[in-house]
């Protein structure tokens, strides 16, 4: 656990003053195309971590999941939604299905 603490408290001090600097430089030159939207499910994806402990699942993905396995989650799902469209939970959660069982085959 100390390790781990350690090891975040690093990455934190290395990525804080660093990470602004890229991010406006590559919105600049945009880089490719998709560049903020992969920064917003990088964004997202910390987020699941933060709040579900869960890698490589969005707040959005994993509150659906939740919602299937447990009702009280099912509050939080419909607050995305408002926010990001109807069915935006589920889609998420398809869309994170079907990348695990592609990892899954190779």
């Amino acid at each position: 656990m100390l390790k781990q603490a350690w090891l975040l408290l690093i990455a934190i001090i290395l990525f804080l003053p660093i990470a602004p600097i890229v991010f406006v430089i590559n919105v600049i030159r945009w880089i490719r195309k998709d560049y903020l939207l992969n920064v917003a499910i990088g964004i997202d994806q910390l987020g699941g971590s933060i709040l579900y402990n869960e890698q490589d699942w969005t707040i959005s993905s994993y509150t659906c999941f939740l919602c299937k396995t447990e009702r009280r989650f099912c509050r939080f799902e419909k607050f995305i939604n408002f926010f990001f469209g109807k069915g935006h939970c589920e889609r998420s959660f398809i869309d994170e299905k079907k990348e695990i069982e592609k990892e899954a085959q190779l």
